[in-house]
């Protein structure tokens, strides 16, 4: 892991010489997000990366029952990465939730899977779990998430699940995957549901100021 997060500085003070020193424009004023926390270490830093964006962030841990979301009332809902499947954590019941309200929905590593499940689609483990390790990427569709990123991105990957291309419900496109056809986001055709694979909040996913410029484009 160290060498990865050596790698990963040196080719963001490469790839963008301001890093994260860029003032971030507050595209989040004004924006409510409720952040559904799967028991992950990384929870606290996705929610400063969206506070830095001027949003405001209501960090809760699942379940995430309906009288959450009766008072905080989110204007976006994050579901965070964590261990295990989502079914661990019934991500289906605060997915199924947050769309009764006609919520956008974005998903972070389980929280894609979460996703993909939810859906229709089916999750599948990866011959060698990818915990720590930098990925690069490509872009086949900007989308919402990439929109002003380059075609290709190295991305902070932590995990040993995910989601089945084959599988995939009909009702998502596929915006990035790695060499090797492994799904990193998609976004939904009709509602507003957005997800990856991979971590923006990594210190790997620094080049092109990349993590902070996806949270900006979800804000």
């Amino acid at each position: 892991k160290a060498s990865a997060m050596l790698s990963a500085i040196r080719d963001a003070k490469a790839g963008n010489a301001t890093g994260t020193e860029r003032t971030t424009a507050r595209v989040g004023d004004g924006v409510n997000i409720l952040l559904v926390d799967h028991e992950d270490s990384f929870v606290h830093t996705l929610a400063n990366y969206f506070r830095q964006t001027g949003a405001n962030v209501s960090t809760v841990r699942t379940p995430v029952p309906e009288e959450v979301f009766e008072r905080l009332k989110p204007d976006l809902v994050v579901l965070s990465p964590g261990p295990g499947t989502p079914t661990d954590f019934d991500c289906a019941a605060t997915i199924k939730r947050a769309r009764a309200r006609d919520l956008p929905i974005f998903g972070v590593c389980l929280g894609l899977q979460a996703l993909a499940e939810a859906y229709g689609g089916e999750l599948r483990q990866l011959h060698i779990p990818m915990h720590g390790k930098p990925s690069r990427i490509r872009v086949s569709k900007p989308g919402i998430i990439f929109s002003g990123l380059p075609k290709e991105v190295t991305v902070g990957r932590y995990h040993s699940i995910f989601a089945d291309p084959v599988r995939l419900p009909d009702g998502f496109v596929v915006t990035a995957e790695t060499e090797d056809g492994i799904i990193m986001a998609f976004e939904h055709r009709k509602e507003p549901i957005a997800a990856v694979q991979f971590h923006p909040e990594s210190i790997m996913t620094l080049g092109h100021n990349a993590g902070m410029r996806i949270i900006e484009n979800i804000v």
